[in-house]
């Protein structure tokens, strides 16, 4: 809202989203819809805080026809410098494209080393690995040779954050550059003049790119904030250089920016300011393609207000867009998103700091004033919407907020999302004023992401591919990682459909059959709640026990009354999962409704997927939903055998986000990547630590299979559990971790014990000094303080198996420590998996669960996915 004229507020709510209504500051505004626009509201889906704006927007809407398609956000799945190990790089001269316009004094000292900062993570992966590193960067924009646009001052400070004397270039091409890069050491830097000292550099001459390309073996380019230039630097090289991967900052941008947006875990929020609609155009047409909720702030609203016939006082207005403000709306509407605006807006008397202000509703902003901020109403409606978010995005502030009188709204999105963030929510923060709004408030810290590409964020929002990202090489398609997920099936997909899903309801019951915990019937609740309220009839699925035959102890009968609660509808249950009396059921079935059907493993057809059966079960529906990640591992009927005759067969909301976690996070991991490894033996883990070698950067190991490796190495390790016959495979373990460049961190102290019981005396010694007769529980205080050091590196991390004997709360503190230092992390915009087994009862005993990005609960189903396996029951499904 950085403008003359001010913000006026509306919102537009999906019915099926919230039936709460919302009062307005003042009793005046409240306006009765007369008869006749009532039902068109209805059917626009829209619940209006506002009943006058309503009317406006129903009118308006009603009359619109379509527009062009949007613009869906652009894919972009690139290597990563993390891919290389150091069999790829030592020795090789890297070519490293960074962004090092950092602001100068007149004295030429650095006034900001942010940018350099971020270079250093990739700059350092290499050194590690034995490369030689080129640097080359832009400062400024000179015209030929400019001694102030100079690369030399920021030497100093890049020596001091590398910890070796970086070699500076008086050139970026010629015979001294070409001398300096063939005597640069394994591990050397060599930082390049200024690339733009060149008028080829930004022309992207072909030969002048050869010329750069030509010092080096390999091109990593980690320039975010020129991504969206094709020059010789970022483009061009890529040409005569591979491979050509992307550094640890542009890969986090792409992970957020593309990956997350494109791919969000739901329901996915954006919330769009600044203070005209002309400047948000592409990024709202495009995140309309993916968003649950759009929130609307800034001084842009009173384009969409005055669209609508509303009085916006002096606030800005484009006139020239007004009609397109009529048709985001009416594309919202089509595309079932919840299109949100302020209810009341801070109003001013002039855009001054000192200006006289007032709270109005958005349908009453009186003559010569004009909106600077949203309102206190506004505030509490958005922040309600966004605790029900799992990913938001944010471009752009609320209001004038570099007035403190009208920086209230966007300070409280800002401190919403921080508290968020604390959450496991992904918060990210869409590059422009957002950055400097929370970086006021003093929480940009704590946020997920924080963009600080400028034009390259903005044009990533919009959908448009960028040149400098284009050309760097294809990852490799992860098998499963791209599933299309339920999210994708809107109102016209559903409505009226018959929706066979398979969810896993096989929860404990006692003796009485009551459900002793419900937590599987509440993880299935999003999902069957989106299809009925896109109007479908929804048919659930489910095993429970193991039963051999019809086994009434194993009826699904007992969850009917506590499903039905928690849906908000009476659930019919039938006697069987196949046969006519359910073809009877289904077919009285309305929509919004839901039917249970008896347990499917009542018929061994089920566990054997027996053709004709998976056809009987399918013959009942239209579409398949598969939600049921623990049994996605067995190839049965309902899992597997459905999805060859029902189309199209999608992936479920808790299916989805163990997909995104255990096979996208891990496949395409924020790096550095650390996994941690722990329980009892080293066999029953062994898949799981020869698949994360080949994608972790540290790996950290615990528990009771850590005295097999210390046997292995010669080490005593008194009575302590060893797996004999595992003593080669554990030495061939740290072999491949050292070939493979990975970090292999083992407790250097442990906790031992006398006896294994709750009561043994216990004590700290180091882990080359365990004496006959003890045995190690946990590890020791030492160790714990080393790999917290080591995972506060991190960006992703994943957890598969505890410490110690957790369950004796003498030898719990390694576990409980570890627990807490993921929860820390999380907190800080770290991805944090916890995969699954006693590593999730561990967290849940320490009471941190839900500070975790994310729980694995699949058990088996987990534990494939994590030793690289395919599961029939994802397979199956389509492709995204």
């Amino acid at each position: 809202m950085a403008s003359a004229s001010a913000p006026t507020t509306f919102s537009l709510l999906k019915s099926t989203a919230s039936s709460r209504t919302r009062s307005s500051p003042s009793s005046s505004s409240h306006v009765s819809l007369p008869s006749s626009l009532k039902p068109t509201t209805r059917r626009l889906g829209f619940a209006a805080a506002d009943p006058l704006l309503a009317l406006h927007v129903a009118a308006k809407v009603r009359s619109f026809g379509s527009a062009k398609p949007a613009r869906g956000v652009v894919a972009m799945a690139k290597k990563s410098v993390g891919d290389l190990s150091e069999a790829d790089l030592k020795g090789k001269k890297v070519f490293v494209r960074a962004d090092l316009n950092v602001p100068l004094d007149d004295s030429q000292n650095i006034t900001d080393d942010t940018r350099i900062r971020a270079a250093v993570p990739t700059i350092k992966y290499l050194m590690g690995k034995g490369a030689k590193v080129i640097l080359s960067s832009h400062l400024g924009r000179p015209k030929g040779v400019t001694p102030k646009f100079s690369l030399a001052p920021l030497v100093p400070r890049l020596s001091e954050l590398l910890g070796i004397q970086v070699v500076k270039a008086e050139d970026s091409i010629g015979p001294e550059v070409e001398k300096l890069a063939a005597s640069l050491p394994d591990g050397g830097v060599l930082l390049l003049e200024n690339v733009r000292f060149y008028k080829e550099e930004e022309k992207n001459d072909p030969e002048h790119a050869k010329k750069l390309a030509s010092v080096a073996d390999l091109f990593v380019n980690d320039a975010f904030g020129t991504a969206h230039r094709a020059h010789a630097s970022t483009e061009g090289v890529t040409k005569f250089l591979r491979p050509s991967v992307a550094g640890f900052l542009l890969q986090k941008e792409l992970d957020y920016l593309v990956g997350a947006v494109s791919n969000p875990k739901k329901p996915f929020a954006a919330i769009v300011g600044g203070s005209k609609v002309s400047s948000k155009i592409g990024v709202i047409e495009s995140l309309l393609e993916k968003v649950d909720y759009l929130i609307l702030g800034g001084g842009m609203i009173f384009t969409f207000y005055k669209a609508q016939g509303i009085s916006v006082g002096s606030s800005l207005v484009e006139e020239d867009k007004l009609e397109l403000a009529t048709s985001l709306i009416a594309k919202a509407k089509a595309k079932g998103v919840s299109l949100l605006l302020p209810t009341d807006v801070v109003v001013a008397d002039k855009f001054a700091p000192d200006a006289n202000s007032k709270i109005v509703p958005a349908s009453s902003i009186p003559d010569g004033w004009m909106g600077l901020d949203i309102g206190p109403d506004s505030i509490k409606t958005f922040n309600d919407a966004l605790d029900t978010t799992q990913t938001i995005i944010w471009n752009g502030p609320m209001g004038v907020f570099e007035f403190d009188k009208f920086a209230v709204g966007t300070e409280a999105i800002a401190k919403k999302l921080a508290e968020l963030s604390g959450k496991g929510v992904t918060t990210i923060i869409g590059g422009g004023d957002s950055v400097a709004a929370v970086e006021k408030v003093g929480v940009a810290s704590v946020m997920s992401h924080i963009s600080t590409g400028g034009g390259a964020s903005l044009e990533l929002l919009e959908g448009k591919e960028l040149p400098g990202v284009l050309a760097l090489d294809e990852a490799v398609p992860v098998p499963m990682a791209t599933k299309r997920s339920v999210s994708t099936l809107k109102e016209a997909d559903l409505k009226g459909k018959r929706v066979f899903v398979r969810v896993d309801l096989n929860v404990p019951l006692d003796e009485s059959c009551k459900i002793t915990d419900d937590t599987r019937i509440r993880a299935a609740v999003p999902t069957i709640k989106y299809l009925q309220g896109n109007g479908a009839k929804v048919i659930l699925a489910s095993h429970l026990g193991r039963p051999k035959g019809v086994t009434p102890k194993y009826s699904l009968k007992p969850l009917v009354p506590r499903l039905s609660e928690l849906l908000g509808v009476e659930v019919k249950i039938a006697n069987d999962c196949v046969g006519e009396e359910v073809e009877k059921l289904v077919a009285g079935l309305p929509e919004g409704g839901v039917l249970l059907l008896e347990n499917v493993r009542f018929y061994k057809e089920e566990e054997k997927n027996d053709p004709e059966f998976a056809k009987k079960l399918a013959s009942l529906a239209d579409v398949y939903v598969n939600d049921a990640f623990g049994t996605a591992h067995r190839a049965h009927a309902s899992t597997e055998g459905v999805a060859k005759y029902l189309k199209p067969s999608v992936a479920g909301y808790l299916m989805q986000k163990e997909l995104d976690y255990l096979v996208g996070a891990v496949s395409n991991p924020k790096r550095p990547f650390a996994a941690i490894v722990g329980g009892s033996k080293v066999s029953s883990k062994i898949g799981v630590i020869e698949s994360l070698l080949e994608k972790v950067n540290i790996l950290v190991l615990g528990g009771g299979m850590i005295f097999t490796f210390y046997k292995a190495q010669g080490l005593s390790v008194g009575s302590s559990l060893v797996e004999e016959d595992k003593l080669d495979l554990a030495k061939s373990l740290m072999e491949k971790a050292k070939a493979k460049g990975v970090s292999i961190l083992l407790p250097t102290d442990v906790v031992i014990a006398d006896k294994f019981a709750a009561d043994a005396n216990s004590k700290v010694v180091p882990a080359s000094a365990i004496p006959d007769g003890w045995m190690g529980l946990d590890i020791g205080p030492d160790s714990i303080k080393t790999f917290s050091e080591a995972l506060d590196t991190t960006q992703t991390v994943i957890w598969n198996g505890p410490m110690g004997v957790f369950e004796f709360e003498k030898f719990a503190a390694g576990t409980e420590a570890i627990a807490k230092k993921l929860a820390e992390l999380s907190g800080k915009g770290v991805t944090t998996i916890i995969g699954g087994g006693d590593s999730v009862a561990a967290v849940e005993k320490v009471g941190l669960a839900d500070k975790m990005s994310h729980i694995s609960t699949g058990g088996g189903a987990s534990l494939e996915l994590l030793e690289g396996k395919t599961l029939p029951g994802v397979l199956a499904l389509d492709e995204a």
